[in-house]
């Protein structure tokens, strides 16, 4: 390349010997910034991956190399990552926690279905539709059982693959528990979700706002009020609501009780 116009040789090949190694001190810089920025960019992402690559990490080492107990490995590490990975609970740290812990039950009755209609083809086939009409049924309960569904659903299809071993069935289900429990304590402390206040505080507090904007009957308001009122009306806004503590939709002239679909649909 050619120097500029009006510019000497030599102070052309200073800024070019310049550019990339005058970028290089400054980039290592920024580097700390950077990475604070896309952590608090993508916290949930983040956390959630911390959270799961902790917990399915210690259940293996526990149970391979603490126990020795190869198949008690697998179970606790696939739980972990079934329930937490490939399901989708919503919530906070607190209630995620608390959805995993009440899918135990569900989860042994699964495991337990799995390893024993694994002995023929045709069993667990029609054990898979039972399964998972049943598990995909149960997601119209509520948006955090939805979540789980996919996860629970899995519990099911491991066992039914070959081997056919129920003898070891006690080292899938304490597999099953031990994954379950870590899980459950990593949602609770490793970056948990933040508590999101529920509808009525948010309502409570858009009503006092709007309360304070009629009070000064049409005159000029204070930006203390204005403010308020704005970050009242953007708390109540449905993308920030999250599933478990949306209300239902209203009901409409044409059918005036909400049906089960409506009632489980998301804002």
């Amino acid at each position: 390349m050619r120097p500029q116009q009006g510019a000497s040789p030599r102070r052309a090949r200073g800024r070019a010997a310049d550019g990339p190694a005058a970028a290089w001190p400054g980039g290592l810089r920024r580097m700390p910034e950077r990475a604070g920025q896309f952590v608090r960019g993508h916290r949930a992402v983040v956390g959630n991956a911390v959270r799961v690559t902790t917990a399915s990490c210690v259940a293996f080492y526990i149970c391979r190399y603490g126990l020795d107990r190869a198949v008690m490995s697998v179970y606790a590490t696939f739980t972990v990552v079934s329930l937490g990975a490939l399901a989708r609970i919503p919530g906070s740290g607190r209630q995620r926690a608390a959805t995993v812990l009440t899918a135990l039950p569900a989860g042994l009755v699964l495991i337990t279905l799995g390893t024993l209609l694994a002995v023929r083809t045709w069993a667990a086939v029609l054990g898979m539709l039972v399964v998972g009409f049943l598990v995909a049924y149960a997601g119209t309960t509520g948006p955090r059982i939805a979540g789980a569904a996919p996860g629970m659903q899995l519990l099911y299809i491991l066992p039914c693959f070959p081997p056919y071993a129920p003898d070891t069935l006690g080292q899938r289900l304490l597999g099953f528990l031990l994954g379950a429990v870590l899980l459950a304590a990593a949602q609770r402390i490793l970056l948990p979700e933040p508590d999101t206040p529920p509808f009525r505080r948010l309502l409570a507090g858009a009503a006092e706002a709007a309360a304070d904007l009629a009070g000064h009957h049409g005159g000029p308001v204070p930006e203390p009020v204005l403010a308020r009122a704005r970050t009242a009306a953007d708390a109540l806004r449905p993308a920030r609501i999250p599933p478990p503590t949306c209300p239902p939709p209203l009901p409409s002239p044409t059918r005036p009780w909400p049906t089960r679909r409506r009632r489980c649909a998301p804002c």
